[in-house]
């Protein structure tokens, strides 16, 4: 399960995207809201665990739900890289 949103941020963070894999959640950071590779990571055990920090980081946010990476694609892209 992947999602994205667009956030109003303090910092430079301007997109943010959870990555539900296996048993890991991974939080990426954008600081564009086109599609290129994340600024920073973060790794969570639970997807409640990331969704509450985002919410506590970047308020109320309107979650994108996209489809999850193609084996070989990169996690923090939203497109396929040919």
């Amino acid at each position: 399960m992947r999602k994205y949103a667009i956030v109003q941020s303090k910092d430079k963070v301007k997109k943010i995207m959870i990555y539900e894999a296996d048993q890991e959640v991974y939080l990426f950071t954008y600081e564009t809201i086109e599609d290129l590779p994340c600024c920073q990571d973060y790794w969570f055990e639970t997807l409640v665990e990331a969704e509450d920090y985002c919410k506590e980081v970047f308020g109320e946010v309107e979650w994108i739900r996209i489809e999850d990476p193609r084996e070989g694609d990169q996690q923090d892209l939203i497109g396929v890289i040919l």
